[in-house]
């Protein structure tokens, strides 16, 4: 953290009550407990350090001019210098890493600049509820822990916010995610940085058949489409894809995906299909943070700064509550995924307040 203030420009010349380290951890305490006011985080923080020095002066005001100086680019660096996979090779598909990619909406303060920046559902004439920030993530689905998000506005596609996710999406790699995300383009920018990809699509996409394989499985070939809005722009080139048809139990729609795993001895369109299954990881992943950490259907940050600031923070105190569960799943060789994120959160919020046990301070200090 402080390498990232640092390489931020955000270290002080002179001595302040309210640092930039200090505010990177009043930041992340905020959202730990989202129910307290600033002044409120503040005492909560002085519990779990007793050396603090004392406050005097110290108001709402001056807090978030302290945020307003620190920016949101230093959490997303941080974020980014944090965030890492944490699942073992037990937890590969044939050595394959599985993620997720997906996105959800968080509803911010209906302030002149968020509404201008994120947008609200409705038309402009007439808006509907709260302004609400598109964040779309690759999560790793055996651990839920978020390796990469980048933020969007509710009018933006999730498709084109998707397009600037690159963090540790690579060779040995294997990428999930709904027809929604579906662009040859983005196909071939995942391919291109050696992920392996397992997409839903729709019925209409990839019907030029080549090959009908054993499994019941089949290589067609994608174009891109002559008639689209991108017409005199330069295509993207076609692409030979594995299609994988079954039905779930129950329901009438066909599932359909596609992926660039074509040996169909090596990856059997029956565990493919299985295996798929595990993209709603995400979704519990996204239930996490808006249900149980964030405590409140509204952030609190009334400037787009802010709030960018505020999601990357539930961010990293999500992979950091993550990785204790991860570390406790191994010591106790069960599961990750399967316990409990609730009870969790409840330790870590218990140790912060601990004496002893979270100091804003200084390293020298």
């Amino acid at each position: 953290m402080d390498q990232v203030v640092v390489d931020a420009g955000r270290k002080e010349q002179r001595r302040r009550l309210l640092s930039a380290r200090f505010t990177v951890y009043f930041v992340l305490v905020m959202c730990l407990f989202a129910q307290a006011d600033y002044l409120e985080v503040l005492r909560l923080m002085k519990t779990g350090e007793p050396v603090l020095r004392p406050w005097t002066g110290v108001n709402k005001s001056s807090l978030t001019r302290a945020r307003q100086r620190l920016g949101w680019e230093v959490m997303r660096e941080l974020f980014r210098a944090v965030s890492r996979p944490m699942g073992d090779t037990s937890e590969l598909f044939h050595g394959l890493r599985v993620l997720a990619m997906d996105g959800m909406l968080l509803a911010v303060p209906d302030s002149a600049g968020n509404l201008e920046a994120f947008g609200k559902s409705g038309s402009q004439r007439n808006p509907m509820g709260y302004p609400q920030a598109r964040v779309v993530a690759v999560t790793e689905c055996s651990t839920h822990a978020v390796l990469d998000a980048v933020i969007g506005g509710f009018k933006d596609s999730e498709r084109i916010v998707s397009d600037t996710l690159e963090a540790h999406v690579g060779p040995g790699t294997l990428v999930l995610a709904d027809r929604g995300l579906w662009g040859l383009a983005r196909w071939h920018r995942f391919r291109d940085r050696g992920a392996h990809l397992l997409w839903r699509i729709e019925r209409r996409k990839a019907r030029r058949v080549e090959d009908v394989l054993p499994d019941g499985s089949y290589i067609a070939r994608i174009e891109a489409n002559k008639h689209s809005k991108a017409a005199g722009k330069v295509k993207a080139p076609p692409v030979r894809v594995r299609v994988i048809e079954y039905r779930v139990d129950g329901q009438p729609d066909v599932v359909r995906l596609i992926t660039s795993l074509l040996d169909h001895e090596r990856y059997p369109a029956a565990e493919l299909a299985a295996l798929y299954a595990r993209r709603w990881e995400i979704e519990l992943v996204f239930d996490e943070i808006k249900t149980h950490q964030r405590g409140r259907p509204v952030l609190r940050s009334q400037t787009p700064d802010g709030v960018r600031q505020e999601i990357y923070a539930h961010l990293i105190v999500h992979h950091a509550t993550r990785d204790l569960l991860n570390e406790a799943a191994r010591l106790h060789q069960s599961v990750a995924e399967r316990t409990s994120f609730t009870r969790a959160l409840h330790v870590v919020r218990r140790t912060v307040i601990a004496p002893g046990g979270f100091s804003p301070l200084r390293p020298e200090a």
